[in-house]
């Protein structure tokens, strides 16, 4: 689960994390429902992360916050492995 923001100052750790569940294998989950805020080098984690799991896909729960911004640059549409599970 996100929480408070995702920034350029705490993007690294958040890459560090999906890192961790892509090696692990199956679909990536991300609970958005208490994140406040995600910034441009948030956005380019999850992309990055979207396009390391190839078949496998990239989901966010919870609505809020993140799923407007993944909705509002239409990442589902450039990725169609992410898929945002309200």
């Amino acid at each position: 689960m996100l929480r408070g923001e995702v920034d350029m100052t705490n993007s690294e750790l958040l890459r560090t994390e999906l890192a961790h569940a892509v090696t692990a294998g199956g679909d990536v989950v991300v609970d958005f429902s208490e994140l406040t805020f995600i910034g441009s080098s948030g956005i380019h984690v999850l992309i990055d992360v979207a396009t390391k799991l190839g078949e496998r896909r990239l989901v966010f729960t919870g609505g809020g916050w993140g799923t407007y911004v993944v909705n509002l640059l239409r990442l589902t549409e450039r990725y169609p492995n992410i898929v945002v599970d309200e």
